[in-house]
């Protein structure tokens, strides 16, 4: 018997157990999101300091990648999103850009 929840990887055709946590980092200027390497984004939470508010995120470790994820708003209220299945970076987590943003968290393997 297994306890605890699986994920079906589609590209290794295998499955995969779920974390009982996730490393969190909280960011307030654009850079990268803890270490390089391979990673995997559970969840983020966003903390606007004004409308207009604006955040992307590349598969990269240094400015200029392709954006991978964003998020636009207009009025100034938190967001928080859980990815399921999580979304897999492979060279690193990089927060290209961080407009009218109070502090952006990240959950993340």
């Amino acid at each position: 018997m297994q306890l605890g929840n699986w994920l079906w990887h589609y590209a290794w055709q295998a499955w995969q157990k779920q974390p009982a946590a996730v490393t969190t980092v909280r960011m307030v200027a654009v850079g990268q999101v803890g270490v390089a390497g391979a990673h995997k984004l559970y969840w983020i939470s966003c903390n606007p300091s004004a409308g207009l508010s604006l955040w992307e995120l590349t598969d990269a470790i240094a400015g200029g990648g392709v954006v991978v994820l964003d998020c636009y708003s207009t009025a100034r209220e938190t967001k928080q999103g859980v990815l399921s299945p999580p979304m897999q970076f492979s060279t690193g987590i990089y927060l290209e850009t961080l407009t009218n943003v109070t502090g952006i968290t990240f959950g993340y393997i």
